[in-house]
């Protein structure tokens, strides 16, 4: 099996060159468009970068964000208190070449990333993606992360997704109740009202001829 290496300075053009060519297909606010240096800091300074190869070619990366006091940190978004903020870990960035696609690859990166981030002393692992983003939300959403908002970032809209990750914490895959709330991840208005009445999105499946998958919602339980 193709293994997950840690990328170091020397991967920096061919990343730069996947993440540009992965967004340079994808409809406009449907993933954040980085800049170099986001690349470059994530490799030692605030976070870690994974990639796998094809012979010599960078074939799939993510990256693993991991805040430092005086960084951008996603738990602002979620309102954490100041002493939550260091143990915040970004489950951020993918782009995967699409010779590799449908391989499980973005499932793969996210488990990848919560093993380091635990090993990093992180305990909180936070993440965003874009509604009309469907592969990156079905794989986010099966790996334990639930929907805890929805707001503007990033040129578009995003989910605010929240797994908790401590050495008791293993991700729990039950099955969607019955009494369990569906609608379409694009339907944004029903989204919006299911998450102001207290409900956090647990559950997410596909839908048929690459429609928008569906969201089941759930009663968040008091922390």
């Amino acid at each position: 099996m193709t293994q997950l290496t840690r990328l170091d300075p020397s991967h920096l053009p061919a990343i730069i060159t996947l993440h540009h060519r992965v967004i340079a297909d994808l409809p406009p606010g449907n993933a954040a468009s980085e800049t170099d240096q986001f690349f470059a800091d994530h490799l030692d300074a605030c976070g870690q970068i994974f990639g796998a190869f094809d012979g010599d070619r960078l074939m799939a990366y993510c990256v693993l964000g991991l805040p430092r006091e005086t960084d951008p940190n996603f738990g602002t978004d979620h309102h954490l208190p100041p002493d939550q903020l260091g143990k915040v870990a970004h489950i951020d960035g993918v782009a995967v070449d699409p010779q590799w696609r449908g391989q499980g690859w973005q499932r793969r990166m996210v488990e990848h990333r919560i093993e380091i981030a635990r090993k990093c002393g992180r305990t909180i692992a936070l993440s965003t993606v874009a509604p009309t983003n469907f592969p990156s939300l079905i794989s986010t959403v099966s790996t334990g992360h639930a929907i805890h908002g929805l707001i503007a970032k990033f040129g578009g809209n995003r989910f605010l997704l929240r797994r908790d990750i401590g050495p008791d914490q293993d991700a729990k895959f039950p099955s969607a109740p019955d009494r369990a709330i569906w609608c379409a991840s694009d339907d944004l208005a029903t989204c919006r009202k299911l998450l102001d009445d207290g409900l956090i999105g647990l559950f997410c499946q596909s839908s048929p001829h690459g429609t928008a998958p569906r969201i089941g919602w759930v009663p968040a339980i008091p922390a």
